[in-house]
């Protein structure tokens, strides 16, 4: 049964004859009730239903990011930004991915690809060469290079943690600072973890979203890509200072050099 507050001319929200008044978006919408349901429940459509649940649940611990990195995005389509997440990540979502019960948690299973998920969609330049490094007293370090870009640019990191079955903004730091550390939450101790993160610039314009990973202990033809972008970051800035619109073509031209160069670095 609806309940009309505001007359028979206002909003109403449930069934009324065959009209169903709902809000969306902060705007009170109606639609026809379905004439007819039948629900088949079978294999395919039980599995479609998994993997749409496995999704919802994936996407809401996201759901604050998801208000900033995909705002303009669902804004030019007339979405919310939740639907949004689901429109660009269905694929990242396979028919194997299910929700499994685990003591008092609900965990995610396999089927999901985590280096293709997007939390933001812009052409705003993101950061360069990220890497991350946990450490034994529980935190963790995530470094960049600036790249191209405001210096006040603000970088967002979020964590998810599948054991745990679910997923946080870990921290915000601005671009010029080229790294951020922070401390996990204790369930997420010892198990694996992914890491995003994406640029957010002054007048709301957001990077595409880079997934991070884990910092490699030996390469033997690069031994620390992260370390040289910093290195050519900071000569830049020395000879470029904020403000200079030399900078960033420097910076691009430095780090080409430095890649071809360890390129040609023997193994040690």
């Amino acid at each position: 049964m609806a309940k009309i507050e505001q007359g028979i001319l206002g909003p109403f929200r449930g069934k009324v004859g065959t009209v169903i008044g709902y809000r969306w978006r902060d705007r009170w919408c109606m639609r026809a009730r379905p004439r007819f349901y039948h629900d088949r429940q079978s294999e395919a459509q039980l599995q479609q239903r998994s993997r749409f649940k496995a999704m919802i649940q994936f996407a809401s611990p996201a759901t604050p990011l998801l208000r900033i990195g995909l705002k303009a995005w669902a804004d030019e389509r007339g979405l919310t930004e939740g639907n949004a997440f689901l429109r660009l990540n269905h694929g990242c979502f396979s028919s194997r991915t299910s929700l499994t019960s685990m003591t008092s948690m609900t965990s995610l299973t396999s089927g999901i690809d985590y280096s293709r998920l997007r939390f933001s969609q812009g052409s705003l330049p993101g950061v360069q060469g990220a890497d991350y490094e946990r450490r034994g007293d529980g935190s963790v370090v995530v470094r960049w290079a600036r790249g191209l870009g405001r210096g006040d640019d603000r970088v967002h990191v979020y964590a998810y943690c599948p054991a745990a079955g679910t997923g946080l903004a870990v921290a915000t730091a601005e671009r010029r600072q080229r790294g951020a550390q922070f401390v996990l939450p204790a369930d997420f101790a010892g198990e694996e973890v992914h890491l995003w993160l994406f640029a957010e610039g002054g007048s709301g314009q957001v990077s595409n979203t880079l997934y991070i990973k884990e910092k490699e202990l030996e390469d033997s033809c690069l031994q620390n890509p992260t370390a040289e972008g910093h290195k050519v970051d900071e000569a830049i800035d020395e000879m470029a200072p904020h403000g200079h619109g030399g900078g960033d073509v420097i910076r691009s031209v430095g780090r080409a050099m430095s890649r071809s160069a360890g390129r040609c670095r023997p193994p040690q």
